[in-house]
């Protein structure tokens, strides 16, 4: 990959491809819980705290990782980080389909933050800055969401299917994860042939002083502030599949069905922010994002569960996963707005994750805590209060960062107007 300034999203299409495609198949396996969630947890023979516990140490060596994996990507080319990622956390999958003991699921999550982070992360983000200009990237991003969910509606749509044909029990559960696992290896492989080793982006320089600048970029946590409000509901989908069978009365099939709508959802809302995000500029789309969401949260806490009502679930369900892909599509063109150099890119893309995705810790033992204590929909009502004030203050603050970023965000736009210009 060229350096990014330099670059055409066009151009590099089929490398976005394999970004998009790999960066949904390798999130299938440590998320298997969000879609599978009641059946995961019987075949492990696991409680509600348990199966958040099991979240929660993954979240938590995440965090860890994101820091670390920045500076690793800023060190290391991503055709070997992508590479190594994509096979080391299919082959977990073999593990997890033992079903092995409490402990030994804990290690296996450990195992998947290192894979799916410290090796991934940072490196699959910088590529995808790399592989677009100044003012293409919400497309760039937007693009890589919204493929990532047609990956995910194609892929978790066979994956249901089987499941369901095969009569929804252990084996089903077996078939599902082996099927994941062998296609994150095999896009593991087919990384390593079409990418290449870019040395020129590679730092050898002192690891020390990049973090401290970055550090002391006010913008970087303006950022991670902006995505720790906004994932915090992101990351809470993953509780609409028992949502819907413990409060709604819905079969384990109804409910894998509503949590893997967000699939279908996904490319529409990313893809199209993405394209709106470079004409309006990122942050500006992102507002209206929360305030969507803010809305789909608060349908869940209001809405009376009767099965008449469910189609007004459906349309909550679909206001709430656009307004989640809208945001979460644009988390990283923020770092064009902020002016964030793309030599140190992966360092901030480090510092910001570790702590803009610390929700991946709390919302999983927060729900696992709340359930077990107030079972069915009270407990469901006081885990999505949380998050609509968590929301709430993601609005201001991103309000606040349109502010501090203006001058830099005209600049972006007027050059996305000359470009469209200089192509007619």
């Amino acid at each position: 990959m060229s350096e990014r300034r330099e670059a055409s999203l066009w151009k590099n299409m089929f490398m976005l491809i394999i970004l998009m495609t790999g960066g949904a198949l390798i999130y299938m396996l440590p998320y298997l819980r969000g879609y599978y969630y009641i059946p995961l947890m019987e075949a492990l023979n696991f409680n509600n705290t348990q199966i958040g516990n099991m979240a929660g140490v993954y979240g938590t060596t995440c965090i860890i990782c994101y820091f670390f994996g920045g500076w690793l990507a800023d060190r290391v080319s991503a055709r070997k980080l992508l590479t190594i990622s994509f096979v080391l956390t299919g082959l977990g999958g073999f593990y997890l389909a033992t079903y092995p003991s409490y402990n030994m699921v804990l290690l296996l999550h450990v195992y998947w933050g290192i894979t799916t982070i410290l090796t991934f992360w940072a490196a699959f983000i910088k590529a995808t800055r790399q592989l677009a200009a100044m003012s293409e990237q919400g497309k760039a991003f937007g693009f890589l969401e919204g493929g990532r969910g047609i990956t995910y509606a194609i892929i978790m749509s066979i994956a249901l299917a089987v499941f369901a044909k095969m009569g929804s029990g252990i084996k089903a559960l077996n078939a599902v994860i082996y099927f994941y696992s062998i296609l994150v290896i095999l896009i593991g492989i087919v990384s390593w042939f079409v990418f290449k080793d870019d040395n020129d982006n590679v730092r050898t320089g002192s690891s020390l002083q990049d973090i401290v600048t970055v550090i002391k970029m006010p913008k970087v946590w303006l950022i991670a502030l902006i995505i720790f409000c906004s994932y915090a509901a992101i990351i809470a989908h993953q509780y609409i599949a028992p949502f819907t069978t413990q409060v709604w009365g819905g079969s384990v099939v109804l409910g894998a069905i509503m949590a893997i709508m967000a699939s279908y959802v996904r490319p529409v809302a990313a893809i199209g922010a993405g394209f709106l995000g470079d004409k309006v500029g990122s942050s500006k789309i992102i507002l209206y994002g929360f305030i969507l969401l803010l809305a789909g949260v608060l349908g869940l806490v209001f809405i009376p569960a009767s099965r008449g009502l469910i189609y007004i679930l459906v349309i909550n369900l679909v206001v709430y996963y656009l307004a989640m892909y809208v945001v979460q599509g644009l988390h990283y063109a923020l770092l064009e707005e902020g002016d964030i150099p793309l030599a140190i890119s992966g360092t901030a893309i480090g510092v910001i994750s570790t702590f803009g995705y610390f929700p991946e810790v709390l919302v999983p033992m927060l729900a696992g805590r709340l359930l077990d204590k107030f079972p069915g929909a009270l407990g469901y009502k006081y885990f999505f209060g949380v998050l609509a004030v968590l929301l709430v203050v993601g609005f201001f603050i991103t309000l606040y960062w349109m502010g501090v970023t203006k001058k830099k965000r005209l600049l972006i736009l007027e050059a996305a107007a000359a470009q469209k210009a200089q192509a007619n």
